[in-house]
């Protein structure tokens, strides 16, 4: 089984064509092979034959994985209308946890940082 590790940006507005050219340049920034689906609004790094998948969502459709996160960061649904989640392999942890990091700083989004799931 592999562990995978998971960092969300809770956006307070969504994510627009100028917001998608940042997510863009700050994976561009990264080490590594960057492809992007339009359509699934799905972002993949390959770092090192390692898979970083950025991925944004409406936050009502991911709130069951997500809910506690809200509640201890003391968010609603009508506040963050879309997360972004960044997810990959733990050996990504810390990859992971700076993009997060820079698209809440640039995005004007939160986060809380990373968390391991099996």
């Amino acid at each position: 089984m592999s562990i995978i590790t998971a960092s969300r940006v809770f956006l307070k507005h969504a994510l627009g064509d100028s917001e998608t050219v940042k997510v863009e340049r700050i994976l561009d920034d990264q080490e590594g092979e960057v492809s992007f689906s339009p359509e699934d609004r799905r972002w993949k790094l390959n770092q090192n034959q390692l898979i970083i998948t950025i991925d944004v969502q409406p936050t009502e459709n991911v709130v069951f994985e997500c809910h506690d996160e809200l509640t201890a960061l003391g968010l609603q649904i009508a506040d963050v209308p879309e997360v972004i989640i960044v997810e990959g392999l733990a050996e990504c942890s810390d990859v992971c946890r700076q993009i997060a990091e820079r698209l809440a700083a640039e995005l004007g989004g939160i986060t809380r940082g990373a968390e391991q799931c099996s």
